[in-house]
């Protein structure tokens, strides 16, 4: 279980991200605990109120998160993922909530969110990967539209029980957030990391959870997006092979497919990616809030 750093419920000092402790006399009965350790563009944040109250919400700007019971422990947690264009310096979160008697109560959490660079990879691929025609664009898009309908049905709940892990143990080849040029043309940056492994070498699941999509797309190739809940996916490209189906629940480690070379790749490599109620996050992000 990640250390979580104690906020304290009175306005903090200078938007510096540290904090106060509360005093007896304003103590309404429960702790807020924020884990701040991956406050960068591409970073989680990760938010818990113990003991867990009737319902708790976190608002950044126009996103709202709730916060949502974790199952063995008796308090409420949520996760939020800072985009990767996210300019650094000061930003606002503002946490409401709702006693067990239907009360209200409104905290304001200044952090500070720390710069990071994101470098360019210049790659050679077939022309038709960077200019499809309009018969491949059409099928991206009609696969775009079939992700977005599951992504959609994601689940509130907690499915996971176990500790984040990577799926596969090889070196990164290509880091979050790249600015990507193909054949010297600029693209968009990169979604997720990408893990180096012989063609082949069994990819396991992150954590536990529910096989919400399985396809072969053009670009993304044989590909695997597991649901864990409290609105964290996963995602795992270039597949050679696919070794579970939709619906079916998955336990951390499970072994799910094996690397491969398929859509847009040039070589063998498992390209893995994280949404965090649709924002696009580091993967590697989240078993670092485990292994702390």
């Amino acid at each position: 279980m990640a250390k979580f750093l104690l906020l304290c419920l009175l306005a903090l000092i200078g938007a510096t991200g540290l904090c106060h402790q509360a005093t007896a006399e304003s103590d309404p009965g429960w702790n807020i605990h924020l884990d701040d350790s991956q406050l960068q563009p591409g970073g989680l944040l990760r938010i818990d109120v113990d003991p867990s109250q009737a319902a708790a919400h976190i608002d950044w700007g126009e996103i709202r998160v709730p916060l949502v019971p974790l199952t063995a422990e008796n308090r409420l947690a949520a996760f939020l993922g800072i985009p990767r264009d996210t300019k650094p310096g000061p930003v606002i979160l503002q946490l409401t909530v709702t006693d067990r008697q239907g009360r209200e109560h409104r905290h304001t959490l200044p952090l500070v969110i720390k710069p990071r660079e994101f470098p360019v990879q210049r790659l050679k691929v077939p022309e038709s990967y960077v200019s499809p025609d309009p018969e491949i664009l059409a099928r991206h898009q009609r696969e775009q539209a079939e992700v977005r309908a599951a992504l959609a049905g994601s689940r509130p709940e907690q499915l996971w029980r176990q500790p984040f892990r990577k799926p596969l143990q090889g070196a990164v080849s290509s880091p979050f957030g790249v600015q990507r040029m193909f054949n010297d043309q600029p693209r968009s940056t990169h979604s997720g990391v990408d893990l180096r492994a012989p063609s082949g070498h069994p990819v396991a699941a992150a954590g536990d959870g529910v096989v919400i999509l399985t396809g072969d797309h053009y670009f993304s190739g044989r590909s695997v997006y597991i649901d864990h809940g409290m609105g964290l996916i996963t995602m795992y490209f270039h597949l050679s092979e696919i070794l579970v189906e939709n619906g079916q629940s998955v336990t951390a480690g499970q072994i799910i497919g094996r690397v491969g070379s398929t859509g847009r790749s040039t070589g063998p490599h498992l390209h893995w990616g994280l949404r965090v109620h649709d924002c696009r996050v580091d993967p590697l992000a989240l078993p670092a809030l485990f292994t702390q």
